[in-house]
């Protein structure tokens, strides 16, 4: 045993080697159905949220209450949710922690594009959903620094893509698959930059 190649060790004896590749197979088999599996659960759950919000209907024009921006305080007078237009146009909607911190933040920009962030204590996007007015759409999950290192998307072509990122946020492995159908994958362990 020489040296490794893509997690699987070179030996001198082919059944060795055979070996330690159907081993390496069957754990790249297994990674696929997972990020398979999890694809599914946050389509899922995405589209259960869609129909919640489809099937809500408006309040007759008589009981609407027209204004620039919301706010929502709690019993102490904290300031828990704020709704409003932003400076650039788009609306948006922050949720935020009894601490006055956003948590999770629903926008809708100015070109159409729409976007929901979920934020920890320490103001860090760890997980945002992107829709782009190109059609575009982006799942991004970050680490606690805020540093992207998992990011599954879908072109406005339909071509979907996931990509993993290392601690320093360079990517370090991707799987894609064109419209065409032609499927690629990049893995780098050289560690370096």
């Amino acid at each position: 045993m020489n040296e490794v190649i893509l997690g699987v060790p070179r030996h001198t004896n082919p059944e060795a080697h055979l070996l330690d590749l159907e081993d390496a197979n069957r754990r790249l088999r297994r990674f696929a159905w997972s990020v398979l599996i999890g694809a599914v659960v946050v389509l899922g759950g995405t589209a259960a949220v869609v129909a919640m919000f489809a099937t809500q209907r408006l309040p007759s024009p008589g009981s609407v209450v027209q204004a620039r921006s919301f706010v929502l305080q709690d019993a102490q007078g904290r300031v828990r949710a704020t709704w409003g237009v932003t400076k650039e146009g788009g609306v948006q909607l922050a949720l935020q922690d009894d601490q006055g911190n956003p948590r999770a933040r629903m926008s809708v920009l100015e070109d159409g594009s729409t976007g929901l962030a979920l934020v920890d204590s320490a103001g860090h996007p760890r997980a945002a959903l992107g829709l782009l007015s190109d059609g575009t759409i982006n799942l991004v999950f970050a680490d606690e620094g805020g540093r992207s290192r998992a990011v599954f998307g879908l072109t406005s072509g339909g071509a979907p893509s996931l990509i993993l990122a290392d601690g320093k946020g360079v990517t370090r492995a991707g799987l894609s698959v064109t419209t065409s159908g032609k499927a690629t994958e990049t893995v780098d362990e050289t560690g370096g930059p």
